[in-house]
């Protein structure tokens, strides 16, 4: 008995290509964070470019939930377009990439954004980078990070990743939060 083919649906050539640009534009938005900083990027670029891309984003993240794809076809585009003119303006603006050397670092906890150098011969490089830039970063290389680490905490922090492999440091935990915690019990109150 030969069994019945099962029912695939024909396919939706707007379908593929609203996917694919989605993947393109997410793929163009991961090329820019590396190559600019993602907190970075945003301040380097016209404050009514910087709006105008703001609002696309939105309507592009909007509309891609929904399945109507040559909505969707048009927000990627534009997305794509409004990318490279954001890069383009940075450019003309005089603002530099950032290369393998020099890294960008926004810290939530205190609102402060950073140039990390990884070796001391870019750190010039990088305070110019800086002084371009509003609100200017603060630069500091990983040397200037990693003396401020106790010595004691280079000795446990090592242990812990022999031990652990693939653990990671996070934040600790502020004396408030802890103090308005509660008691913490596996038993209801």
């Amino acid at each position: 008995m030969v069994r019945p083919k099962k029912y695939t649906p024909p396919k939706n050539p707007h379908k593929e290509r609203a996917n694919q640009l989605c993947a393109d534009v997410v793929k163009r938005k991961a090329e820019i964070n590396m190559n600019w900083g993602e907190y970075r990027f945003p301040n380097l670029i016209d404050v009514d470019l910087k709006n105008r891309l703001e609002i696309m984003e939105n309507k592009f993240n909007e509309c891609r939930a929904s399945v109507n794809y040559p909505v969707i076809i048009q927000n990627a585009e534009g997305m794509l377009r409004g990318l490279d003119t954001c890069e383009k303006n940075a450019k003309d603006r005089g603002h530099i990439e950032l290369d393998g050397y020099i890294w960008s670092y926004y810290y939530k906890r205190n609102d402060t954004k950073f140039l990390i150098v990884c070796d001391d011969a870019y750190f010039a490089k990088a305070v110019a980078m800086s002084r371009n830039e509003k609100p200017e970063p603060v630069v500091v290389s990983l040397v200037e990070i990693f003396r401020l680490i106790p010595r004691d905490n280079w000795i446990f922090i090592l242990n812990i990743k022999k031990e652990f492999p693939g653990s990671e440091v996070i934040e600790p935990t502020p004396q408030e939060e802890i103090d308005n915690m509660g008691p913490v019990s596996s038993f209801s109150v």
